[in-house]
């Protein structure tokens, strides 16, 4: 079995924002496949606002489990905006970068036309299809 299992964990509402003022929220969870955790993600977005800001996905990858460690994993990050899809954008210059479970954030130019950006790409449509909690980022009415 090869398919990408979803395992939504938690979630929380944030705002009003200083800067803005708008509200918003992030959820996380893991992806497993074949008995092993292959990643955890997290998904953020203003709420009402994904039309006007689109959303953020950061992915963790690389090793889990006992024996490992911070660096061996490392982070990958995405930017969705309605009606032009997902872009990879540069994780090292984002907060996930120093997240307790990375060891770094990986540029946009590492990760784009390798075969790390298909697994990527095949990552984020299992999130899309299985997690029901971005129903507001991918427009699924739930």
């Amino acid at each position: 079995m090869n398919e990408r299992v979803i395992e939504p964990d938690g979630s929380r509402d944030l705002g009003p924002c200083e800067c803005c003022g708008d509200n918003s929220r992030t959820v996380w969870g893991l992806v497993h496949r074949e008995n092993r955790t292959e990643a955890a993600y997290f998904v953020h977005w203003s709420l009402g606002k994904v039309a006007e800001k689109g959303a953020h996905i950061d992915l963790i990858l690389g090793p889990w489990g006992e024996g490992t460690e911070r660096a061996d994993r490392y982070a990958v990050s995405l930017e969705f905006r309605q009606g032009f899809g997902v872009r990879i954008i540069d994780a090292s210059i984002r907060n996930i970068a120093r997240h307790s479970l990375v060891g770094r954030g990986l540029p946009r130019e590492d990760v784009i036309m390798t075969p790390l950006a298909q697994e990527v790409f095949e990552i984020l449509d299992a999130i899309w299809a299985q997690d029901q909690r971005i129903a507001d980022v991918t427009g699924e009415v739930t």
